[in-house]
């Protein structure tokens, strides 16, 4: 389906695209429009304008809430950067999820890497799925470290940027009972005789709770959810890689501040 538009004398259309989407942010535009940050399955991150979303009786209704599963139908015109919402639907709402506090830090921290991490319309499915799974695991067992400890481990992988958590990084040695170091300056992990260089900053990270989280984020997260606890340092292993996802990010992440107010 296409709409027929006219910029001076010339004609253009703007082809309807329909595609499952999941609402990232919403941006004020003038009195009455909205900008919609959105992930979708068909066409990757992109940015579209919803007319008339901040009217009370708007016809968008509660469809543009953050984290919202949504299936919608956008206009798309060529070498645009905003498309044109047309109708949205909603397939899933994670709105309850404000109700507990440190929940719905931990599913704006998702969002938050989304937009930084993702590139604007780069079809991603794999990133997609990643996102539906750990926003619905929160939303389900109200816990933290293990969604999160998934969704960086799983983000950064997909994305290239998951250094090899099993060697050290100067001298290529294998971890194996020892202790690694993390220092926001390396590329990645290093032992304890590497370590002897670098500055007194550099945190330790068991080798041990690194194997189990790498063994764990093998399988799906519903079959890590449902093992009766989490493994021993994970919320260590869950500081570690949101500090790769903030260096690869390049930027200081706000939610990762509030994250660690509440945990």
């Amino acid at each position: 389906m296409y709409c027929r538009g006219i910029v001076g004398a010339s004609t253009f259309a703007m082809p309807l695209v329909e595609t499952e989407a999941i609402v990232l942010r919403t941006y004020r535009l003038g009195e009455a429009d909205k900008i919609v940050s959105l992930f979708t399955r068909q066409m990757g991150r992109i940015r579209a304008v919803a007319s008339g979303a901040q009217r009370p009786k708007s016809r968008y209704g509660g469809s543009l809430e953050s984290m919202s599963y949504v299936r919608l139908w956008v206009y798309e015109r060529e070498n645009r950067d905003l498309g044109r919402l047309n109708s949205v639907e909603i397939l899933e709402s994670f709105f309850d999820m404000q109700k507990d506090y440190a929940t719905h830090i931990a599913a704006q921290f998702v969002v938050e890497v989304a937009e930084q991490l993702l590139p604007e319309r780069e079809l991603n499915e794999r990133a997609f799925r990643l996102l539906l799974v750990v926003l619905r695991a929160l939303k389900q067992f109200r816990e933290i470290d293990r969604p999160l400890v998934y969704f960086d481990y799983w983000i950064l992988r997909l994305a290239g940027f998951l250094p090899d958590l099993t060697v050290c990084a100067e001298c290529g040695r294998r971890f194996e009972t020892d202790a690694a170091y993390y220092a926001e300056r390396l590329p990645g992990l290093v032992g304890p005789e590497c370590r002897k260089g670098l500055a007194a900053g550099a945190r330790p990270m068991s080798a041990k709770s690194l194997a189990e989280v790498q063994r764990a984020c093998a399988a799906p997260l519903d079959k890590w959810m449902a093992e009766p606890s989490k493994p021993n340092g994970i919320s260590a292993v869950r500081e570690l890689l949101e500090s790769i996802v903030e260096a690869q990010a390049e930027r200081r992440l706000m939610t990762r501040g509030l994250l660690a107010e509440v945990t």
